[in-house]
């Protein structure tokens, strides 16, 4: 159930995904993971509670022969059953880049938990997007998740932005502005302390330079908050590589910085 659960909340996973997910922090030998992993994965489909399909070559997780696996209309009903909040959801869909978009988001997830297991912090928390946008009042943006992460001392909480580097900048540019229209809602006070800074992951560096002059165009047509919002941008490849390292570039401030100071 766990499996066929982290399935529908990131739409598609490959088996190495999926394994690495279900077993990252378990005694598990990691032979006894593959076999493990496989068999899950073939009772689910024989159960019809999952579909298959053919890996789209490149993008995350890339490799051309693997397979992709997301939940069936039977499946994402089960899992309905089981988790309320998750919203109604096309079974099987083949749009390229909703697939490619949830496995990059997959990818990001699993970076912030080989860290966690690397450094000896914690992920506290990894909320998928349709249960980040509940604590939020939702409506005005969703993020594509909200993760808390923590070492000995210090505990940072993130809203997480994946972008493929497809979207026009002009529809990149007003999600932005909607993250400080949600600041000034007050929504997000229901369900935090404090303000989650902003973390966007992008494909490169040139992606990096475009999304940080349209943040900053933002800011500067919000002095309300100028100094409440913060947008954290960093690298697929560095946060895949080097999670806790000096890699993210933050809008407003010069250099690069650490999610978190050393514990």
């Amino acid at each position: 159930m766990r499996a066929l659960i982290l399935l529908a909340s990131f739409r598609y996973l490959t088996r190495f995904q999926l394994e690495e997910l279900l077993f990252d922090a378990s005694p598990e030998p990691l032979g006894a993971a593959r076999v493990m992993t496989r068999r899950v994965l073939k009772r689910l489909q024989n159960e019809h509670l999952l579909a298959a399909h053919p890996r789209i070559v490149g993008g995350a997780a890339g490799g051309s022969g693997r397979t992709v696996y997301s939940p069936s209309a039977a499946g994402l009903k089960v899992v309905r059953s089981l988790c309320p909040g998750l919203p109604r959801r096309e079974s099987g869909s083949r749009r390229p880049f909703l697939l490619q978009h949830s496995l990059a988001t997959a990818e990001v997830a699993l970076a912030f938990q080989r860290s966690a297991r690397e450094m000896g912090y914690r992920l506290v928390e990894w909320d998928f997007d349709w249960g980040a946008g509940e604590p939020i009042g939702g409506g005005v943006v969703v993020p594509d998740a909200r993760l808390v992460y923590a070492n000995a001392e210090y505990e940072v909480e993130a809203f997480v932005e994946i972008d493929l580097g497809t979207e026009r900048m002009g529809f990149f540019a007003a999600k932005l502005r909607r993250y400080l229209e949600l600041y000034r809602a007050g929504t997000w006070r229901l369900g935090h302390v404090s303000w989650p800074l902003v973390a966007i992951v992008v494909p490169d560096e040139r992606r990096a330079l475009v999304v940080a002059r349209l943040a900053q165009a933002a800011l500067q047509d919000a002095d309300d908050v100028r100094t409440a919002v913060e947008f954290w941008i960093a690298t697929a490849e560095r946060v895949h590589n080097e999670t806790l390292g000096r890699i993210w570039r933050v809008v407003g401030r010069d250099g690069m910085f650490t999610l978190l100071p050393d514990g």
